[in-house]
């Protein structure tokens, strides 16, 4: 019989979207940095609702934005102006200018969250 490590807890979060699906493919190449400024690599991306869904936020595409895993367990359902750095939001947001694919339009999804963001209070 073999003992096998256990790994320090990792919450799974388990959502998906096109977003963080296009990303891990490679189809969002000029989207490096994560929504709170961090870095994003394969193993630690994951889908940061901006309204938390125990909050009432849903799992929809306006409503959510990339992140590392750290980050998002950071905030866990704080009220997202507590988190928000306008700098980084912007250059977040920048990355995904004119970036069109089959099931993905950056410079709409752009909008969605700006107006997503100014419906939580938070005006860039």
């Amino acid at each position: 019989m073999q003992i096998k490590k256990i790994r320090p807890y990792e919450p799974s979060f388990g959502y998906s979207s096109p977003l963080k699906t296009i990303w891990k493919k490679g189809g969002l190449p000029t989207v490096k940095k994560g929504f709170y400024g961090d870095t994003l690599t394969k193993k630690n991306v994951s889908l940061e609702h901006l309204k938390a869904r125990s909050k009432g936020g849903k799992t929809i595409l306006e409503n959510l934005v990339l992140a590392s895993k750290e980050k998002n367990n950071l905030r866990g359902n704080a009220d997202i102006k507590n988190f928000i750095d306008r700098e980084n939001v912007l250059n977040y947001l920048i990355q995904f200018m004119g970036i069109r694919t089959k099931n993905f339009n950056g410079d709409n999804y752009i909008s969605a969250i700006i107006k997503t963001l100014s419906e939580l209070g938070v005006n860039l």
